[in-house]
């Protein structure tokens, strides 16, 4: 029996979030600076990704104007910086704290969306947006006496990380409908290897095959093949299946660097994971905030 597109999408999806959940894993067997990571997986993935648009004859009759220019560069710079965050975070904290906290992304958009578009948002969205941002502030706070300034500077890390990536977004759906998905990840990935030509350090580049096997996986699978499902996952899975199944990058990873790494998250870092990802899950399936009677719209 043939599988309906829905379910191809979700299988898809749940795929792609798998592996998505194992990039913390090979950036820091890499043994690379961020800057380096960076700039091997926009050079690796990149060139899947042009000859994936090349076969596909995405790449002909491409015609932009200023501002979608200035969007496509803008939505390149602070994708490419996100991920310098996103790897950063990763050494300073550990893979599974900086996932969880890097899911506060949607909410990121919500206030961006907010403030740049003037949309409406519902008082359900507030409420779930302050629910995990408590969950975040139960997450860095210190367990026993004192603070960790090295975590709590990886926390910060993975925030400006989720801060630029729903920028990103952003951008990207200002150019949706005009520019395929795979040419907007093309030009980002081209965009991002010429900038950090100039940013990399290759003065210390990978001694071992090992960091630099997790440095192609980096860029072959988890740019090139994973985009590719994604954009799969998003033609033909509904959004209430994307919003759910989005959340097994973060339990991925928590597992992942549990069993590569030993790092076991605190039973108050658990609380605090749940109540982001619980009000990320709502917010993003519309979930009505339970103290709220009926939909009320803010106007901004």
């Amino acid at each position: 029996m043939a599988l309906t597109d829905e379910k191809q999408g979700q299988i898809t999806m749940a795929i792609a979030m798998v592996i998505s959940g194992t990039i913390g894993y090979f950036v820091l067997k890499s043994g690379q600076s961020p800057l380096n990571v960076v700039f091997f997986r926009c050079v690796i993935g990149g060139v899947g990704l042009a000859g994936y648009c090349l076969f596909k004859g995405y790449l002909k009759n491409l015609h932009l104007s200023k501002l979608q220019l200035f969007l496509l560069f803008a939505g390149a710079i602070t994708l490419i910086f996100n991920w310098v965050f996103l790897f950063t975070a990763y050494n300073l904290t550990s893979i599974g704290i900086t996932t969880i906290i890097y899911h506060l992304q949607p909410f990121f958009l919500l206030f961006f969306s907010m403030l740049a578009l003037k949309e409406k948002f519902s008082r359900s969205s507030f409420c779930w947006l302050a629910v995990a941002f408590f969950g975040l502030a139960v997450i860095v706070s210190p367990e026993g006496s004192g603070f960790d300034s090295r975590f709590l500077l990886g926390c910060a890390s993975a925030l400006c990380a989720a801060m630029l990536y729903a920028i990103t977004t952003l951008m990207t759906k200002k150019l949706s409908g005009i520019v395929r998905p795979e040419v907007i990840a093309t030009s980002h990935m081209a965009i991002g290897a010429v900038i950090f030509l100039f940013l990399a350090d290759f003065s210390k580049l990978p001694e071992h095959p090992e960091a630099w096997r997790s440095i192609f996986i980096l860029g072959a699978f988890h740019t090139t093949i994973m985009y590719l499902m994604l954009y799969t996952a998003f033609k033909k899975a509904s959004t209430s299946s994307l919003a759910i199944l989005g959340f097994i990058y973060p339990i991925v990873a928590v597992v992942v660097d549990y069993y590569a790494f030993g790092h076991l998250i605190k039973p108050h870092q658990v609380i605090g994971a749940a109540l982001i990802l619980v009000a990320g899950i709502s917010y993003n399936r519309g979930v009505r905030f339970p103290i709220i009677g009926r939909r009320q719209e803010i106007k901004t």
